[in-house]
């Protein structure tokens, strides 16, 4: 079991595979600096699977959001500057 990550200049994406997380963090906004983490784990493998189809130089963290609600997985959102 490892860690995956995906990264680029609007966002670093990792998936954790013990933990069957995802944490995301936006590099487009360091005064609040938002992230997200994954709560359901239920296809979780799935949504990651897409995450890396459909990852380019622009995909923000918002693009990965959203590939986490079609897989129907529960995120949660905050700025760790809060």
């Amino acid at each position: 079991m490892a860690k995956h990550s995906l990264e680029n200049s609007q966002c670093c994406l990792v998936y954790d595979d013990e933990k069957k997380e995802i944490f995301g963090q936006d590099r487009t906004d360091p005064y609040n600096d938002p992230a997200f983490y994954t709560k359901s784990k239920r296809g979780l493998a799935k949504a990651w699977n897409a995450m890396q189809t459909l990852w380019t130089v622009e995909t923000s963290m918002h693009d990965a959001l959203v590939i986490c609600q079609a897989h129907k997985i529960r995120t949660h959102y905050w700025c760790m500057v809060d």
